[in-house]
């Protein structure tokens, strides 16, 4: 059930927190999750990212993403990655979110197939 670049029956739900927001981030991480995630199919239902600004204008790595993968048969992955940019820390984020779904479900093969 795809429809251009985005699943329909994926949820992607954006939160940010102490930091400014732009429809042109919130499109990038939304087109950023779908990449990473479409590829898993039905295994992924939703995917919650939540941007925040730890040290506020103090500057620094001081953005931090915390990613939340969820589906029937995978459970529930978390990752979460610092960045000196919003943009930086999705992008790491959501990678890494994505080579941790992939190491679930061949997991969850393998001992199935056991």
């Amino acid at each position: 059930m795809r429809t251009g670049p985005y699943r329909l029956d994926m949820k992607v739900d954006i939160r940010f927190r102490a930091i400014q927001t732009s429809a042109a981030l919130r499109e990038h991480i939304k087109k950023r999750a779908h990449l990473e995630m479409s590829r898993f199919g039905d295994a992924v239902r939703s995917v919650v990212v939540r941007i925040k600004d730890v040290n506020g204008p103090k500057g620094g790595i001081d953005k931090r993403c915390h990613v939340v993968v969820q589906g029937p048969t995978l459970g529930t992955v978390t990752v979460e990655e610092p960045g000196a940019d919003p943009y930086a820390a999705a992008n790491v984020s959501l990678g890494r979110a994505g080579h941790a779904v992939r190491r679930t479900l061949d997991r969850a093969r393998t001992v199935q197939r056991s």
